[in-house]
């Protein structure tokens, strides 16, 4: 059980930056309809001529105490003007025993807005399963989205609203942050939906530091959220505190975040970068790779 929770707890801290996707909910008996949440953030615009992602496929590690847990994956890829995102997370086969996640999020962002444009996200969970398709119609003017048990299921459920808002869906909501220029005391508020629910996450700037990341000092921005979930009467948080650190130059990697939860802290950290190749696209790199073998070769190729 405390396993199950840190690895809900380390997802929420990746909603935020985008490497995966949480698994916030809010219960049916007081869940607040998209629609009816009302919320005001500033209308950021993307500093995209600052912010320059290296393409190919993050690799990170997940730990509890200093014991592996699971793996996350961040694969970012461009093509006629627009970012081709896919975010996964895994546990690890001894984890499974007890708590079983494969998740896979791909989405599509304008590569000069950071507009979110589609989200697709499949979601098992020990024996559930779960589906959400989003589409942001009309520069995110308006917003469906379509949630389902599996193909065949025939209790879809369809959400549909126009938000007086800039809403985001969280891989949308992460890349922009990481476009914008941050000093120590600066904090953000971003609206982001996940397909069924709001949240309002607030990122505050606390540090400007240096780290040693394999071997080599990195200065970073360290970050720490918080999120509030809008579409719930009863908010409750799974994440104490969080620091989030963040590379201060023009691409703006996440190479570490250390979260504290129930029992003890949980620590993501960048294992490696698997950069595409040219005429390969990296979203085909990373399906390919969807085994530890597979990548094993990959990296060994690089």
């Amino acid at each position: 059980m405390a396993r199950s929770k840190m690895v809900r707890s380390t997802l929420l801290v990746s909603l935020t930056l985008g490497l995966a996707l949480g698994t916030m909910t809010a219960r049916a008996d007081d869940y607040i309809a998209p629609h009816l949440v009302k919320v005001s953030t500033p209308l950021y615009k993307a500093q995209t001529n600052k912010y320059r992602p290296r393409l190919g496929t993050y690799e990170y590690t997940v730990s509890w105490q200093g014991i592996p847990a699971a793996s996350c994956t961040l694969t970012v890829g461009e093509q006629n003007g627009k970012y081709q995102i896919e975010a996964a997370a895994r546990t690890y086969s001894g984890v499974d025993l007890l708590y079983r996640l494969r998740y896979v999020a791909t989405g599509t962002l304008d590569a000069n807005t950071m507009q979110s444009e589609t989200l697709v996200i499949n979601h098992d969970e020990n024996s559930r399963h779960k589906n959400i398709t989003m589409h942001f119609e009309d520069s995110g003017e308006k917003i469906t989205a379509v949630r389902s048990k599996g193909p065949e299921d025939p209790d879809k459920k369809l959400v549909s609203f126009e938000p007086n808002n800039m809403t985001l869906d969280p891989i949308g909501a992460a890349f922009l942050a990481r476009t914008l220029p941050w000093e120590v005391g600066q904090s953000r508020d971003l609206d982001v939906f996940n397909g069924k629910s709001r949240y309002f996450i607030t990122l505050s700037a606390v540090e400007k530091t240096s780290i040693m990341y394999q071997g080599v000092s990195r200065n970073v921005i360290v970050l720490t959220p918080r999120v509030r979930n809008l579409s719930t009467t009863k908010p409750r948080s799974k994440l104490r505190e969080a620091f989030i650190y963040v590379t201060d130059d023009d691409q703006h990697e996440v190479l570490k975040i250390v979260s504290s939860v129930f029992i003890g802290s949980v620590t993501t950290e960048l294992e490696s970068f698997i950069p595409a190749t040219d005429g390969q696209s990296p979203l085909v790199i990373a399906q390919a790779g969807n085994s530890d073998e597979a990548r094993a070769q990959m990296r060994a190729a690089h």
